[in-house]
């Protein structure tokens, strides 16, 4: 999980490994063994010994039993496994320069899927893929985590026409420029927490929590701006469970209804060239970012439904499951976005 081996993980210890050496990892007695010594009592009396000779004995039985005991995790590299699927629904408006004006517009529909391949691995790496069960990897299929069903762009750009009046307010208002971008898109998917029945201790292989059906997984809409972070659980914990111990969970990675706030872009700007000679001009403008102002929480903690919410004296929520970090530029208001902040710019042109 977590890509960390991504589709391939050839020292965990699978189920049928366990039981050609007659274990059985739904039988608690079993799962004790495996954490025992090699060296043990226990490890002896089911007739499991060392992996070769020379071997430690302080090892765990799970460790001598996997297929390679003198290692840990084992990486494979670009390793050629992985899939992406890509569907959409794409439409563009555009207005040509006329009248001063001009807009285009994009709005895309899309579902993305992948298997293996979330990103890209970078030289050394494994790559950032979430996967579940290595052993089952046609049931890694789930959404991206770049998935993104809904996403509308819009720019424009307007010029003020030269006004047919008194001539001196008329040099003074024509020639402006006047720019606007927006985008709107849904927010990516939040990872599923990890499950914490120690599933690595005994086939070296990690899984997610289970979904508890009728269980909402928000306590409170991440985009209403409707309520204090510092003081607000978002997740709901409820909504996860872990497996049985030993036995892999049989959640998706992401969800489409389990998603981030929505980060919306809205940027403007103003500017005007004033010609003096054929080779001399003066060009001012402003360019505002986050033209609204508008404030953006960040990600709810989401690694472990199981993680105990903390508060300071106060009464501020400091840590736990679904808890929002107080972070970034305004860090007293659990807020991770720059303020609308603008820049004026002056360039002579000779």
């Amino acid at each position: 999980m977590n890509g960390r081996l991504s589709l391939i993980n050839v020292n965990a210890i699978s189920y049928d490994r366990l039981k050609a050496y007659g274990i059985d990892i739904s039988n608690p007695t079993d799962q004790t063994l495996l954490l025992q010594p090699i060296g043990s009592a226990a490890a002896a009396a089911r007739g499991l010994h060392a992996a070769y000779a020379g071997y430690p004995s302080t090892l765990t039985v799970a460790q001598a039993l996997r297929p390679f005991p003198q290692f840990g995790a084992i990486n494979y590299y670009w390793d050629p496994l992985g899939d992406t699927w890509f569907n959409s629904l794409q439409a563009k408006a555009t207005k040509r320069l006329s009248h001063g004006l001009q807009f285009l517009s994009t709005f895309a529909w899309s579902k993305s899927e992948t298997v293996g391949a979330e990103t890209v691995p970078n030289p050394g790496t494994t790559g950032g893929a979430s996967i579940n069960d290595v052993f089952n990897r046609k049931n890694n299929k789930y959404i991206s985590q770049y998935d993104t069903p809904f996403a509308w762009n819009a720019s424009v750009n307007y010029t003020t026409p030269t006004l047919k009046v008194n001539r001196a307010l008329s040099w003074v208002m024509r020639d402006w420029t006047y720019g606007l971008f927006l985008q709107y898109k849904s927010g990516l998917p939040l990872l599923v927490p990890a499950a914490q029945s120690n599933l690595a201790a005994y086939l070296f292989q990690t899984t997610f929590a289970n979904r508890v059906p009728g269980q909402p997984l928000f306590l409170r809409d991440v985009n209403c701006h409707c309520f204090d972070p510092q003081t607000t659980i978002a997740l709901n914990s409820a909504a996860w469970a872990d497996p049985p111990v030993g036995q892999f969970g049989t959640s998706a990675a992401y969800y489409s209804d389990y998603r981030r706030q929505r980060h919306p872009i809205e940027n403007m700007n103003v500017g005007r060239t004033w010609r003096f000679k054929e080779r001399a001009s003066f060009n001012l403008r402003i360019e505002f970012t986050n033209v609204f102002n508008r404030s953006v929480f960040s990600d709810p903690s989401s690694t472990n439904a199981k993680a105990v919410v903390t508060r300071a004296p106060n009464g501020n929520i400091t840590g736990g499951f679904g808890s929002i970090a107080a972070t970034g530029t305004i860090a007293a208001s659990g807020l991770n976005l720059l303020p609308r902040s603008g820049t004026l710019i002056g360039r002579f042109t000779f």
